[in-house]
């Protein structure tokens, strides 16, 4: 594992190239002196907007594919999307997009959610992954979280999104290949691996317990970047334990809570191993309040002005 650059404030740090962990992929860490989270904020739109007309809200959806309890008032739904970008009937874009509606209370964020309401969402996670895997034709699923503006949510109400692919992601194909590539070499997991060197380290722990342990990773792609990460090796978000669910709940719960105070946007998303793998399961948060720009798009090589080892603190509220 790469050896760290410990800031003690993000105006002392100078800029750096960092790889990361597995992946042929490289970040420039390049603070700015006297950064805080607030310099990023951007007010373009509302990050909630209270009050406003939503198709969420109502109970005149299609058929709910899932619904939390089953019967009476619900409290969390999950439907096809009204705009899907892929559909089972269509053989040139087949798959399924669907939508899980996190509350029926729309000025509500996941935030704000109880305990006991957050893992109810998970519980759609897990039935949605279960069923929409066992549909012919499909390879992968993807479940991710849109929060805010600049994080692509077009709604307001908290909700998540579901793609049922008929292909492999390149992206997710080429960590797996990486992964494989790690195992390979060392013969062991990567991110068992940088799980416990970042422990070690201690710099970019956010949070951890018996289950879970949070970081924001070295080569941190986005400002305040993090993952969750189970540490028993478990490559399917549907496979993890009460207990290990438990600890994400109350940890994701912290961090959305955070940027939610912040009116940052940001995104989460699941990623599983894929069937045929044995790789380790890990849920990636990505806020979104920068852009990017040529350098980005030209090179792939991303400037992150938030060096991870300050996102950490800022989490724990240490900054």
């Amino acid at each position: 594992m790469p050896q760290p650059h410990l800031p003690s404030a993000p105006s002392g740090v100078e800029n750096q190239l960092r790889k990361h962990y597995f992946l042929e992929r490289y970040v420039i860490i390049a603070p700015k002196r006297g950064l805080r989270p607030d310099s990023f904020n951007r007010h373009d739109a509302a990050h909630k907007v209270p009050g406003q007309e939503c198709h969420l809200c109502a109970d005149n959806h299609e058929k709910a594919l899932y619904q939390h309890p089953a019967s009476g008032k619900w409290q969390v739904k999950v439907v096809v999307n009204k705009y899907p970008a892929l559909s089972l009937d269509n053989p040139e874009a087949y798959g399924r997009h669907e939508l899980i509606i996190e509350t029926p209370d729309h000025d509500r964020e996941f935030s704000e959610l109880s305990h006991t309401e957050q893992l109810n969402v998970f519980a759609a996670y897990r039935h949605r992954l279960n069923a929409l895997s066992a549909i012919e034709g499909i390879r992968y699923v993807q479940i991710w979280k849109n929060d805010g503006p600049l994080a692509g949510a077009s709604v307001a109400h908290a909700h998540s999104q579901i793609l049922a692919l008929p292909l492999i992601p390149p992206t997710v194909e080429a960590e797996s290949t990486a992964l494989d590539r790690y195992r390979s070499i060392h013969g062991s997991c990567a991110v068992c691996d940088l799980s416990s060197w970042e422990e070690d380290q201690g710099v970019r722990v956010i949070y951890s317990d018996k289950h879970l342990l949070v970081i924001a990773p070295y080569a941190a792609t986005a400002p305040f970047g993090a993952w969750l990460i189970p540490r028993r090796h478990e490559g399917n978000f549907s496979n993890l334990t009460a207990g290990e669910l438990d600890s994400i709940a109350t940890a994701l719960g912290k961090l959305a809570a955070r940027l939610d105070a912040s009116s940052m946007s940001f995104n989460w998303f699941l990623v599983n191993s894929l069937a045929h793998e044995d790789h380790h399961f890990v849920l990636k948060v990505e806020p979104r309040d920068t852009t990017w720009g040529g350098a980005e798009l030209g090179t792939g090589i991303i400037i992150n002005p938030v060096p991870p080892e300050y996102a950490a603190l800022w989490y724990k509220g240490k900054v």
